[in-house]
């Protein structure tokens, strides 16, 4: 039931492209910070040597892993947004049912997918709709079986 693939990867534009900055935001940090330590390291430990002769050795010995780490950012990201997909999109399946319940619509029973986070927030929602659907039900049955005021012998009250 729930094991298709999910047809948009990008549900939360707030949630999913703030997951996705953050991770680029501490990418870039970390890449700044290692920078800056091993600038410092190499004057720490050779002082003689001009700041230009310190960056030039560092691009040469850590050029190809700086380029390796530009090249994994994009892939950093896009599984934080395929992360970010199993518990976003089962909470805009719920925001859906939801807003259908608040408009006294009928509620289908909600399966989120294979690998979805909140597996057990599924079953809650569906126990509570149908909770609301069996006591909508019991009030409308007895909204028909209350006599009707002028007295007169029986029948459903319309």
């Amino acid at each position: 039931m729930g094991d298709s693939k999910r047809a948009r990867l990008y549900v939360d534009s707030r949630i999913q492209g703030a997951l996705m900055l953050r991770t680029a935001a501490y990418w870039a940090l970390c890449l700044l910070t290692m920078t800056l330590v091993l600038v410092g390291w190499r004057i720490a430990v050779n002082p003689v040597r001009a700041a230009q002769t310190h960056f030039n050795d560092i691009l040469f010995h850590y050029g190809p892993a700086i380029v390796v780490g530009i090249l994994l950012l994009p892939l950093a990201v896009f599984d934080v947004l395929r992360l970010s997909n199993r518990f976003v999109g089962p909470f805009f399946r719920l925001r859906g049912a939801m807003r259908q319940l608040a408009r006294g619509e009928r509620v289908e029973r909600i399966y989120f997918r294979k690998g979805d986070f909140w597996q057990e927030f599924a079953e809650e929602f569906n126990a509570v709709a149908a909770r609301l659907e069996a006591a909508e039900r019991a009030l409308r049955d007895q909204r028909h079986e209350v006599p009707s005021p002028a007295g007169s012998a029986g029948g459903p009250v319309e």
